[in-house]
């Protein structure tokens, strides 16, 4: 399978996956995949203007680092989890002084405290993510947002 055939199916994955686009970028982005299929002298354009629609965004197919090993509707799932956990964690640390003086980093990770909020929250969305990734992949997790809210509440 091609590059371009590969980032076809990812894309239309993420559109099938995220309801947070507009009808309109939608309707951008199926039409620059029209024109990249039909015409392989524009694909770079094409994957340029994709890019620059989708990057960013919970769950997109351009992000730094290693290519995703779940589908693109689990990864929307796993960006929302780390958003609200995320918040949550820096909410935690910023809750009281003493805080940032109990929270110390794996000794694997050289020990010692977290030299900030951020950097605490970073660590600790990296576990979340890597955790939630080996959950599904074991099925111990759909890959659903829905699956970690107590029955009868939504998002």
């Amino acid at each position: 399978m091609s590059e371009w055939e590969s980032l076809v199916i990812e894309v239309n994955e993420y559109l099938e996956a995220t309801d947070d686009l507009s009808d309109a970028v939608v309707q951008v982005v199926k039409m620059n995949l029209q024109i990249g299929t039909a015409d392989a002298d524009e694909r770079d354009s094409a994957i340029l203007s994709i890019k620059a629609l989708l990057k960013g965004r919970d769950g997109t197919p351009f992000r730094k680092g290693n290519k995703a090993s779940v589908p693109a509707s689990v990864r929307v799932s796993i960006d929302r989890i780390c958003a609200i956990y995320g918040e949550a964690l820096s909410a935690f640390y910023n809750n009281h002084a003493m805080i940032p003086h109990l929270m110390f980093r794996h000794g694997k990770s050289g020990g010692g405290l977290y030299n900030s909020e951020k950097e605490y929250r970073m660590a600790e969305l990296k576990k979340l993510r890597s955790r939630l990734g080996k959950m599904f992949k074991s099925g111990e997790w759909n890959g659903e947002l829905e699956a970690f809210l107590p029955l009868g509440e939504e998002e």
